[in-house]
């Protein structure tokens, strides 16, 4: 699983951690938006990794091919509905259906299937009882929402992490992962931070001496660079799931009691 902070530029706080899964995953996100702080309560229960993750059996790749990432993603599902004694959770079968169609063709997914997935995870969290988490979109792909939990209590911010894991995994993670990976990634690299690196140079967000080593280092400081926010760099994190997001656009976060 590939996990990053999504943080917001100016204040320092970690909002959630997005999930890029080859296979079912258990932990996609977890914790908690406090204004002015970061917040270390709701760490995720899985392991987690840097964007850096390996999939792939040769460890640069997350699989030879389109086709056989969703084909493992079929089979990683069939694994978790045979084992009852899994923590993960299997597949919807919305998704199921999304990412066989895909294998039957190369491992290509249509945008509208890409649209369905994202608005059954809309569904399945308003489902239980949440307002909808209408996400941000650049460059023609979606974003998690960054989050306003003003108003709840200890105990509903730890059934909206359960319930966003559940959903996430049920309908999303996988749908989401291929047609990212179709549409942005087609070696299959799983050296995110470069991909990243690539996209902020193409767009000229930054010069062409920029490395990945410096991007970590940019990642890490506090202040976030007044680059981070510009709607190019934007695209860029969207597009490889590193969320940062912008304090200016605070009043438009996600609030999931309304």
């Amino acid at each position: 699983m590939r996990c990053v902070w999504q943080r917001i530029i100016g204040i320092v706080a970690v909002i959630v951690c997005v999930g890029a899964c080859a296979s079912a995953c258990s932990a996609p996100w977890s914790g908690k938006t406090q204004a002015g702080k970061a917040n270390t309560s709701g760490e995720p229960s899985a392991s987690q990794s840097s964007a850096d993750t390996d999939f792939g059996a040769d460890g640069s790749h997350m699989a030879s091919s389109l086709k056989a990432l969703a084909e493992q993603m079929l089979s990683d599902d069939d694994a978790v509905k045979a084992n009852a004694n899994s923590r993960d959770t299997a597949m919807s079968s919305q998704q199921r259906a999304i990412i066989a169609h895909a294998a039957k063709n190369n491992g290509k997914m249509s945008r509208s299937e890409y649209e369905q997935a994202w608005m059954n995870f809309r569904s399945c969290i308003m489902n239980r009882g949440w307002t909808d988490p209408k996400p941000p979109a650049y460059g023609g792909f979606y974003s998690v929402p960054s989050m306003n939990i003003e108003g709840l209590n200890d105990e509903q911010a730890k059934k909206l992490d359960k319930d966003w894991l559940y959903c996430s995994s049920y309908e999303l993670v996988n749908a989401d992962t291929l047609y990212r990976t179709q549409e942005s990634n087609p070696e299959l690299s799983t050296d995110f931070h470069q991909l990243v690196v690539n996209c902020l140079i193409t767009k000229k967000v930054v010069p062409t001496s920029y490395s990945k080593d410096q991007f970590s280092k940019d990642f890490s400081n506090e202040p976030l660079p007044q680059y981070f926010s510009t709607a190019e760099a934007q695209e860029c994190f969207t597009l490889y799931q590193i969320g940062i997001a912008n304090v200016s656009e605070k009043e438009s976060y996600w609030k999931p009691l309304g």
